[in-house]
């Protein structure tokens, strides 16, 4: 009887942009539209519990509607057709004695628009462009504590790491800025720095990070406004969507510039305006709203299968034909009419509280509703656990200052275990790399191992996205992805004798103009 044999090939590749992995655009969103305690998704029609700091259409309020922010009659942000709004909390400077001042944005909020596949269902899918109405939540507000390890591991994650509730918590960043080294990757640190570590290292400020779900059901909402919308299990590197989320949609990442060096004079702390000192609790919104098919198109047209020189290549929205763009001017000055209630609210300090006498709550518990906020849903159990210390890690090398990453880099090498034996039922693997990069783009490639009378009977296919990464060169931004492919052939060959194959590679990350922003 001559056994059956498995083969596990691996190949690794680098992917470019134009290689038809991934394409994004970069929305820069100049101005803030309102700082107002605003949530209409929830706190519809009331006053919210702590005060946010919103991106888009000026159609925005406590009650807004699709229809009201596409009624709007200006964006803070930079495509015209889009009337969307995006949201976050807003960042605090308490001193010693309680005394609060809001922490000032740098312009140039944004948001990214990213085309990355996953699979469902087996099949790897690329994303459709949102529908107007949908509502997305990403984080916590109530969330006080982290219990996954620090660092996070390398990927691929498994086990705990890779559930809904790891994944939520792992989609917040908080990226030390110092544009004299090195620039850390994002989201490679998911908790706030204490004032003492930002005053030495992040001399430039504090970017806040937050990436959204993309794995969809089909639902514009659900109860929890969390629900219909699930992260895959590599994160923002893409992966495995779970059962029950069918659809995929862009993948949206924001980032956002505090001058935390206005205050490295002065004894205090930073804080979220949800009374939240530890960062866990960073979360941020969106209502999806475009002039009808605007998104679609842009999605098509300057997502994948485009020329290097448009949109999908650079990162540039200016270069994407579908949009029409905003001036800077006037993103700044797009502002909403402020409810009579809240104009002599005093949300930029100093005052001797949060706005709205919103309490500090530290945890590691999770966060009790402040009075106005919406009620925290059932939370999981938070064991106490102290707050950690991260050190200043670069998240590539390079030459320009102001570079910045824009994925952590979670590659490592692993060794692939092989056996054989003299039973019909045994199975072995081997291994191949390939990690040559031309022109930032690569075909995947599978090596077959060497085997004796190799006749596939049955090959089975399998791609997992393992890092991906930026690359700016002159005024085109490339997205680089790492793939993984794993092949499964099925062979007749006599026994063999037991080996160990093992693969490795070194992954230097790509990098991305932040303040070179074309428009």
């Amino acid at each position: 009887m001559v056994p059956n044999i498995v083969f596990v090939v691996l190949a690794l590749a680098y992917l470019g942009l134009m290689g038809n992995v991934e394409a994004l655009w970069r929305l820069q969103c100049e101005g803030v539209v309102a700082f107002a305690p605003l949530d209409p998704i929830m706190s519809p029609g009331a006053t919210s519990s702590h005060i946010h700091t919103v991106k888009g259409s000026n159609g925005f309020s406590s009650s807004a509607t699709v229809a009201d922010l596409l009624n709007g009659n200006c964006t803070s942000c930079q495509v015209q057709q889009d009337h969307s709004a995006y949201w976050t909390p807003a960042l605090y400077f308490m001193d010693s004695n309680g005394v609060t001042a809001a922490v000032p944005e740098v312009a140039g909020h944004l948001t990214y628009y990213k085309y990355t596949p996953c699979y469902i269902d087996g099949v790897l899918t690329f994303p459709s462009a949102m529908p107007n109405g949908l509502t997305m939540i990403s984080g916590d507000t109530y969330q006080r504590n982290f219990t996954y390890p620090i660092p996070d591991p390398p990927m691929p994650w498994s086990g705990a790491d890779v559930t809904q509730e790891a994944l939520r918590q792992k989609a917040i960043g908080f990226n030390c800025l110092n544009y004299a080294k090195t620039p850390e990757a994002s989201l490679y640190r998911h908790f706030m720095p204490t004032k003492e570590y930002i005053d030495a290292n992040c001399v430039d400020g504090l970017r806040l990070e937050l990436l959204f779900p993309q794995c969809w059901n089909g639902s514009l909402d659900s109860t929890d406004h969390k629900s219909h919308l699930a992260f895959p299990d590599h994160s923002i590197n893409g992966g495995t969507c779970p059962e029950g989320y069918d659809q995929l949609i862009n993948q949206i990442f924001y980032e956002t510039i505090f001058n935390t060096a206005a205050f490295a004079d002065q004894t205090g702390s930073f804080v979220l305006a949800n009374g939240d000192p530890t960062g866990y609790g960073y979360h941020g919104d969106i209502i999806v709203a475009w002039e009808e098919g605007v998104l679609a198109a842009a999605t098509n047209l300057c997502g994948p299968d485009i020329n290097p020189s448009d949109i999908g290549s650079s990162g540039i929205t200016s270069e994407c034909p579908v949009f029409d763009i905003t001036p800077n001017a006037e993103m700044a000055s797009c502002k909403i009419d402020k409810p009579a209630n809240l104009v002599s609210l005093n949300v930029n300090g100093p005052i001797p509280s949060l706005p709205l006498n919103n309490p500090i709550q530290s945890g590691p518990s999770y966060a009790t509703r402040p009075a106005g906020g919406a009620p925290p849903p059932t939370p999981s159990p938070q064991p106490s656990v102290p707050m950690p210390t991260l050190s200043y890690s670069s998240g590539s090398s390079g030459t320009n200052p102001e570079d910045g990453d824009l994925f952590a880099d979670h590659s490592t090498t692993s060794s692939i275990m092989s056996s054989s034996s003299t039973t019909p039922s045994s199975t072995a693997s081997s291994t191949s790399s390939v990690g040559s990069v031309l022109n930032l783009q690569a075909a995947a490639t599978t090596v077959a191992p060497v085997a004796p009378d190799v006749n596939p009977e049955v090959a089975n296919a399998a791609f997992y996205t393992i890092s991906t990464s930026m690359t700016t060169i002159g005024a085109i931004a490339y997205e680089n992805v790492l793939v993984e492919e794993v092949v499964t052939v099925f062979v007749t060959s006599e026994p063999a004798e037991t080996a160990v194959a093992k693969r490795g590679h070194v992954h230097k990350r790509g990098r991305h103009q932040h303040h070179a922003r074309g428009m």
